[in-house]
């Protein structure tokens, strides 16, 4: 008997490593992928020759737009069943020291790389815990583990995200979710 295909959520999928990612999940047949990334980045998909069908959407998602947020998440619900795996790969950086760093990006920095992944995060956990399964991946850095000249609201903002990580592991670990 052939197991369900897991439901991934993937944000920033349109370049880097997420492309990358997003790749790799295209190849393996046994998911259903929903690929976001912000609205103005939706053409990388088509110019990667990456289209949308049953099992693929391309959504857009500005990760920092709580409406979207739970549009994207309720969609999967409604029509899969739930996200299985989230992966949060979007992310956003700007180097300068500290008194240069620009409350827009010190912000910015704050809400993409931390704010938005527990988000997402507890938009998905409801469903996780009702299924007693999950996987929740979220793209850090070193920055989150040493903190680096000119990096440091960056640093910060991954050392905030690893901190939570680091916390919800041991508070979903009884409910079957890594």
């Amino acid at each position: 008997m052939a197991s369900a295909p897991l439901n991934v959520l993937l944000t920033g999928a349109s370049s880097g490593l997420g492309l990358a990612i997003a790749r790799a999940l295209i190849r393996d047949t046994s998911h259903r992928l929903v690929l976001t990334a912000r609205e103005s980045s939706l053409r990388r998909f088509r110019e990667c020759g990456i289209e949308e069908s049953e099992r693929q959407w391309l959504r857009p998602l500005d990760v920092t737009n709580e409406a979207q947020r739970v549009e994207v998440v309720t969609e999967i619900e409604r029509r899969w069943g739930g996200t299985d795996v989230l992966i949060n790969n979007a992310g956003f950086a700007v180097r300068a020291v500290v008194e240069h760093v620009r409350d827009e990006d010190r912000s910015t920095q704050e809400q993409i790389n931390y704010i938005a992944p527990l988000a997402l995060v507890r938009l998905v956990l409801p469903g996780m815990r009702r299924k007693r399964a999950g996987r929740i991946l979220s793209v850090s850095s070193v920055g989150g583990m040493m903190a680096m000249p000119t990096l440091s609201v960056y640093s910060a903002s991954k050392f905030a995200l690893e901190g939570a990580h680091e916390s919800l592991w041991y508070e979903v670990k009884p409910w079957g979710i890594r």
